[in-house]
């Protein structure tokens, strides 16, 4: 079980500003459709790619790097000054991709007036104390946490939950939520909103036989807060990483494609 700070970001409310609530339809999307969508209930085998690819944001500044798919060390120079990322999957504050959107998921439509809606059983972070507002210094624009979400003030644990996804109203693709309701509470890396697995979806049949068979085009991201997984650049007088490194982010993804079994 990996220990990890993690944003869980509150769902299921339709005037939400997560994008892929209100989808590419207009309005609130898929989220309210009452319309026909492909049967993806179900196991899913699911196949990665053999590198992931880092984004790292500092300011106003993007930095990129492809990594084997088990992650490794790179560094960066920031205005003139290097930092180094150690990003290998096996430690357990690093969460990568396919730790979060398994080799098999189980999928689920249990909604039978909403049949857009879907819900997959993953690895899922739940804060194990009390959550308390954050200091206002600590969230808002250009922060780890711009929607100022209640703080994990205890550990924060990985379990078994389940993610919700929708299914866009055309039938040929799905978002997926890999995040929760909590945000960082600065001692725990946490996965940000960002995380999330989208992918093509590609079916047969229509009506009451529309079955979707294959996910193609498949991405699954995991984002950090960069004081997270930051191995150098510590503050001498505090002992903590710099302030620029806890304003940045890490953003962690790699390609899949899926089949049902």
């Amino acid at each position: 079980m990996k220990t990890t700070r993690i944003a869980l970001i509150g769902l299921l409310a339709c005037g939400s500003s997560l994008p892929f609530l209100i989808g590419a339809d207009g309005g609130c999307g898929a989220f309210t459709s009452t319309t026909p969508a492909p049967d993806v209930t179900g196991k899913w085998a699911i196949s990665y790619g053999n590198t992931i690819a880092v984004k790292v944001t500092i300011g106003g500044s993007v930095y990129s790097q492809n990594l084997s798919a088990s992650g490794g060390n790179f560094s960066i120079t920031h205005q003139g000054k290097p930092y180094s990322f150690n990003l290998d999957c096996a430690r357990p504050e690093v969460v990568c991709p396919s730790e979060v959107w398994p080799s098999t998921v189980d999928i689920d439509q249990r909604d039978a007036m909403y049949k857009h809606r879907m819900w997959v059983k993953i690895p899922t972070q739940q804060c194990s104390g009390m959550t308390m507002a954050p200091q206002a210094n600590q969230c808002g624009s250009g922060t780890p946490n711009p929607e100022c979400k209640p703080v994990c003030t205890g550990a924060v644990t990985t379990t078994t939950a389940d993610a919700f996804g929708l299914i866009s109203e055309t039938g040929n693709h799905f978002d997926l939520l890999l995040g929760g309701g909590f945000a960082s509470n600065g001692v725990n890396c946490a996965m940000l909103g960002i995380s999330g697995a989208s992918a093509n979806l590609l079916s047969t049949g229509k009506g009451i036989d529309w079955q979707g068979t294959e996910m193609t085009s498949g991405t699954v991201k995991t984002g950090f807060a960069g004081g997270c997984l930051w191995v150098g650049a510590v503050d001498p007088l505090t002992g903590k990483p710099e302030a620029v490194v806890l304003g940045a982010s890490v953003e962690i993804s790699t390609p899949f494609t899926g089949k049902r079994l």
